[in-house]
């Protein structure tokens, strides 16, 4: 008989490039099942007291991805969470590594223009300046290798973000180890 209203003992690990809703899903998953949410950019911005972008633009690539890799340590000790990393994240392999011992891992995807169109959504008449939309896109390409991985891939292109939830959901459900 099928247990029903566990939570898997192993984490689910959300990934993607901006744009594709990880946050929102991993945060609709975490209000559904009652369990934590931790979102990799908001605990570097917790814990340094500027976002990622700042870090990246004051002190480097190289002391973000130092940080990335900190924080990614310390939450391979967590279970039954959510986690969500950006892209270039788990394009190290060794991140990759930590957080697949956690759990499933899953990539999702949109297409191009419903990146940039939800990207307007949230920003607003932010997005119709030019340095704004290329500091947008320039993400977006360095966000890109994180599809090349051999990660299954659940693409949100024109579905609701409940919708995404349900699917994450099962996917976790169906890798778990209840």
């Amino acid at each position: 008989m099928p247990v029903i209203n566990r939570v898997p003992y192993r984490n689910l690990v959300l990934t993607g490039h901006m744009g594709v809703g990880k946050t929102a899903v991993g945060r609709l998953i975490a209000n559904q099942l009652n369990i934590p949410l931790y979102d990799l950019e908001n605990e570097i911005e917790l814990r340094e007291g500027q976002s990622a972008e700042n870090i990246r633009a004051l002190f480097g690539e190289s002391r973000l991805r130092t940080l990335e890799a900190d924080i990614v340590s310390e939450l391979v000790v967590i279970r039954s969470s959510v986690i969500c990393v950006n892209g270039p994240t788990l394009l190290q392999p060794a991140n990759l590594e930590k957080l697949r011992s956690t759990g499933p891992v899953l990539c999702l995807t949109a297409a191009l223009n419903e990146i940039l169109r939800r990207l307007h959504v949230v920003q607003g008449a932010r997005f119709h300046n030019p340095e704004t939309r290329s500091i947008a896109i320039s993400r977006l390409k360095r966000e890109r290798g994180v599809l090349e991985l051999p990660l299954p891939h659940l693409d949100t292109t024109g579905l609701s973000v409940e919708t995404v939830t349900e699917r994450a959901i099962q996917f976790w459900m169906e890798q778990a180890d209840l």
